[in-house]
């Protein structure tokens, strides 16, 4: 039986050899050497195509991702010892000062703390029991996706699939299993332990566990001169959300307290769906009281349809905290600039390319819109610029700020704390 991936080969090598015996037995060269090219050419057909799996590349970055979070789970065990061994120390020397102090008369409590003391080393004992499952479940994993990998060389239609128990956690965070039913039965009742409970709390405050930071992404704003002029801060993710949201006010906000230049001042996109949120305007309220007087230097981005019927509550604090607005996505310029003006709108971000292109098309002054806003006191910044030829074009409308991907690109960075 011929291996499916050498049936090419053989149909090339059968059409050659025909070829040959035709030229050698009746002298046609030309017919021997055109079933030769077809052999060739049923054999490249033939052969079978090489399909990249994007599952198991995907299978592969699950897998980094779990094994990465397992060795940080295993740094928080190692912490979680320290700290369980500290509190240890802590009961035992109790145990010790009461034992010197009131002797025989308290050894039911002594002898409850003593049974503290080894419930704590079975549980810390308990501890290790998930972290173990689940480094066998990782390897289980690695070794399915290596068949995977495997049969798809060989063109198998089955794979077996290798599996490993699944960790059990109890409510409490450590393996289910008898040692801490054990040391559960063995705890003694909370009136006892307040003291120490105190301790741990303080302790887990001590040791409390490194959360991964939130990205966000900065575009640079230029003035017409091409000078660094403000950045436009922005979350990076797909989907907008409040904390993604606060996370780059806080940045922003960080960014003019380092700031050299107390003129300067930070935009930040806001969405409209998030403007509009309670919970924005909730978690919004302590950050602007944090801020202190860098908020008066912020400039919120948002959507024109965002103040239609009135500015949301999320975008009334930043006004009476001293922020300015700036609108972008315009729809509508019957809108009052003036009235806008008065309540701290600054700056109207168009789309550069587009709104040079318009005035071309209209055969109308390209700086009309400028003097418009300026006669407002607004500024107006030319975006999404791409090439240089967009660039000369946006050039006519004579904006106050440029930028776009040619002019500089997005960066993605960590949110400050």
């Amino acid at each position: 039986m011929i291996d499916r991936q050498y049936i090419p080969l053989f149909v090339f090598a059968t059409c050659l050899a025909l070829g040959l015996a035709l030229a050698f037995f009746t002298s046609e060269w030309p017919t021997a050497l055109a079933i030769a090219l077809s052999g060739c050419a049923l054999a490249l057909a033939m052969r079978p195509p090489q399909i990249e799996n994007h599952d198991t590349a995907f299978l592969e970055e699950d897998l980094a991702e779990l094994r990465a979070s397992t060795e940080s789970h295993a740094g928080d065990i190692a912490i979680l010892r320290s700290s369980i061994d500290e509190v240890a120390d802590i009961v035992e020397s109790l145990a010790t000062d009461m034992q010197r102090l009131s002797g025989a008369s308290d050894t039911g409590q002594m002898e409850r703390l003593q049974a503290v003391v080894g419930a704590m080393g079975e549980r810390m004992a308990a501890l290790d029991a998930p972290h173990e499952q689940t480094v066998q479940r990782i390897e289980a994993l690695e070794q399915t996706l290596a068949t995977l990998k495997a049969s798809e060389i060989r063109g198998d239609e089955t794979v077996e699939m290798r599996s490993a128990p699944p960790v059990a956690l109890a409510a409490t965070g450590t393996a289910a299993g008898g040692a801490v039913r054990a040391s559960l039965a063995a705890a003694p009742d909370a009136g006892s332990t307040g003291s120490i409970t105190e301790r741990a709390g303080r302790l887990r405050e001590r040791f409390s566990r490194v959360r991964k930071p939130r990205r966000v992404s900065a575009l640079p704003i230029f003035d017409q001169a091409r000078n660094p002029h403000s950045l436009l801060i922005d979350d990076p993710e797909e989907a907008p959300s409040v904390e993604g949201t606060i996370a780059t006010l806080r940045h922003a906000i960080g960014l003019i307290g380092a700031s050299e230049n107390p003129q300067s001042r930070i935009f930040v996109r806001i969405p409209a769906e998030i403007a509009a949120d309670s919970a924005f305007a909730d978690a919004l309220e302590p950050v602007l009281e944090a801020g202190g007087d860098a908020v008066g230097r912020l400039i919120a981005l948002v959507p024109q349809m965002t103040i239609k019927g009135g500015p949301p509550r999320s975008l009334a604090l930043l006004l009476n905290a001293g922020a300015r607005f700036a609108l972008e996505r315009m729809s509508d310029w019957s809108a009052d600039l003036e009235a806008l003006a008065s309540r701290g709108l600054v700056v109207i971000v168009v789309d550069g390319p587009a709104m040079a292109k318009s005035a071309v098309a209209q055969k109308g002054d390209p700086t009309r819109l400028r003097q418009v806003l300026h006669a407002q006191g607004i500024e107006l910044l030319a975006a999404d610029i791409e090439t240089r030829l967009q660039l000369d074009a946006v050039n006519s409308l004579l904006p106050d700020l440029i930028a776009g991907p040619g002019l500089g690109e997005v960066a993605v960075m960590d949110a400050s704390v």
